[in-house]
């Protein structure tokens, strides 16, 4: 396969299954803590727990979202409509990435997940920066290239 829409989709779809993962994960290894300790349901034990689930997940599951939603771009650049910057797309996404690979943090707060999953963010980071219709070249053969 050498199209950069698929891999595009790729990276979003793991970043998402991973981000969902572990999410079950968090609220897996928080129920557990929870019955260990024979606590009974407080109602501010639930948000907190929500609140890690924020931390921790909703960066990778952002910057998922927004790798897919730039597939879509990459693909119409791969089908000859060029010049489609799509800058606010690829600000959110190199943002997004950036926040989940912990190197910008939400008022002071940055935690990555997994080493995995911040160099998938970095990925995304530099797809972002090169934007749809580089991306769609970058792996492409000579003869799809105008």
């Amino acid at each position: 396969m050498t199209r950069a829409d698929f891999w595009c989709r790729v990276l979003g779809a793991v970043q998402l299954l991973g981000g969902a993962a572990f999410a079950g994960f968090i609220v897996l290894m928080w129920n557990l803590f929870l019955e260990l300790f024979q606590i009974t349901d407080i109602p501010a034990l639930s948000f907190l727990m929500w609140i890690f689930i924020a931390l921790f997940v909703l960066p990778m599951m952002l910057c998922g979202l927004f790798t897919v939603l730039f597939a879509n771009a990459v693909e119409q650049a791969r089908t000859g409509l060029r010049g489609q910057n799509k800058i606010v797309l690829r600000v959110f996404m190199a943002l997004s990435g950036l926040w989940a690979a912990g190197v910008i943090g939400a008022a002071g707060l940055s935690v990555p997940a997994f080493g995995l999953f911040s160099i998938l963010a970095l990925i995304s980071v530099g797809i972002a920066i090169m934007g749809p219709d580089w991306t769609a070249d970058l792996l492409g053969g000579k003869e799809t290239r105008p």
